[in-house]
């Protein structure tokens, strides 16, 4: 019987570690080989991990900001459909003081006009009648 071990490659991160017997039945075992990586490997990961962590905090900021926004933009539209409403309600009471007035003018027109036929006919009146 006679034994031997080869270290074969299936990618650049990971080697397997298979046991070959030469007997007539085959062996199944494997064991994954991974040698230690080196110093500079470890630096980058560390490096990626932290800018990961402040891509993560910007980002919940970011979420918090465009949140406290949408909120202020809805009082915001809030507040100019009370200010329309209220601004509609000036018009209509405005429009409906310019009627009165209006109608008011007119009616007092009407009575000076019947104010100065009066007159005109009591001057007549007594210049007729002296």
């Amino acid at each position: 019987m006679q034994r031997s071990s080869s270290i074969s490659s299936s990618s650049s991160m990971h080697r397997r570690l298979a046991v070959t017997v030469a007997t007539s039945r085959k062996c199944s075992f494997f064991q994954w080989y991974d040698p230690e990586p080196p110093a500079r490997y470890s630096d980058v990961i560390r490096r990626l991990l932290e800018m990961n962590e402040c891509i993560r905090s910007e980002n919940t900021e970011l979420k918090k900001t465009r949140q406290e926004l949408l909120d202020e933009l809805r009082r915001l539209q809030q507040s100019v459909h009370e200010t329309r409403a209220e601004l509609e309600a000036v018009i209509a009471a405005s429009t409906a003081m310019e009627d009165n007035m209006l109608a008011s003018v007119a009616t007092t027109r009407r009575r000076g006009v019947v104010i100065i036929v009066m007159i005109s006919v009591i001057v007549l009146l007594i210049f007729f009648f002296d």
